[in-house]
């Protein structure tokens, strides 16, 4: 690798890194050839080619316009549902677990041969979800994009100082306290005090794992949060009065110092109107939210109540 720039095979995808902020970005070509809002589901197209057994819910396949290709990293597809016109806000429980079972498998799968598996849902064409099919993306990354790589030198240096986990010092102050969300036996849901989205969501595990499969996939964690993230997902859904656009992402290392969990970023901040990234937020990286985080967790604590 130089130290500008490494390529995938056939140098069809490329990792540059920016030396003047001290990151990684990713350069893809191929996929601006990927078949956005088309009505020829490519993913249900699996279920008539053999490749996925009759029995199956869910399933891992290969992405057609992978954003890297090894060395750099591998890109698969994380299939919710046989059924097209659903979403994950409006699976059962059984089938949430089967979910969060994906997401073990593939982490499993990947975290052996990279440091990093990001793993993801983007639902909503207005941030990007290009088929409607239900589905999820991970990536095996062969790099530590620059977020990750900050919460892991915020957690090293808080075990240099002999203080609590970051995240179990907010597990601590957040239970029942005003921006609390979900307050669960094996999880809990809050509206973080800085953050970027109105109705942004961190849930965390209570218990200090590295990484999804911490937890067994058919334990009472597991159930709990599917159970709990369905639930959310609708609650949100009130909020703008039909599907909430938002972007579902786990945050894991296998670093046993790391703590995991889950970034539940809504786009939406009142029906019609979203909240994305622009001016100074885009230009400099210095985000506005024009809410308060205490109002929108008690907001959310009633519509789920209202809700199931």
């Amino acid at each position: 690798m130089s130290e500008s720039q490494r390529s995938g095979a056939g140098g069809q995808s490329r990792l540059i890194w920016n030396a003047l902020w001290g990151e990684y970005t990713a350069q893809s070509p191929a996929r601006m050839a990927r078949r956005e809002g088309s009505d020829d589901c490519s993913f249900c197209a699996d279920l008539t080619s053999g490749r996925v057994p009759e029995n199956a819910r869910v399933w891992i396949r290969p992405n057609d316009f992978p954003a890297l290709l090894p060395p750099d990293g591998e890109c698969y597809i994380l299939m919710y549902s046989r059924e097209h016109d659903r979403r994950f806000s409006q699976l059962d429980l059984e089938e949430t677990l089967d979910v969060v079972r994906l997401w073990q498998e593939i982490y499993e799968r990947l975290a052996p041969r990279y440091p990093v598996v990001m793993t993801w849902e983007t639902s909503g064409a207005e941030i990007g979800q290009t088929q409607r099919h239900p589905h999820g993306q991970t990536y095996g990354l062969s790099v530590v994009p620059e977020l990750l790589r900050r919460e892991m030198d915020a957690l090293r240096l808080a075990k240099e100082q002999g203080l609590l986990c970051p995240f179990c010092r907010s597990v601590a102050e957040e239970s029942d306290g005003p921006r609390m969300v979900y307050d669960g036996a094996a999880w809990m849901g809050f509206v973080p005090g800085w953050a970027r989205y109105p109705y942004q969501v961190q849930i965390v595990a209570r218990r200090h794992v590295s990484a999804v499969t911490g937890f067994a996939g058919d334990g009472a964690e597991a159930r709990e949060l599917a159970a709990f993230l369905p639930r959310l997902i609708r609650a949100l859904d009130r909020v703008v009065e039909g599907a909430m656009p938002y972007m579902l992402a786990l945050h894991q290392l296998a670093d046993p110092t790391f703590h995991f969990h889950i970034e539940l970023l809504p786009v939406g901040r009142a029906p019609g109107k979203l909240k994305l990234a622009a001016s100074s937020e885009m230009a400099w990286g210095f985000w506005l939210n024009d809410s308060l985080p205490e109002e929108k967790a008690a907001e959310l604590r009633r519509l789920l109540d209202e809700g199931d």
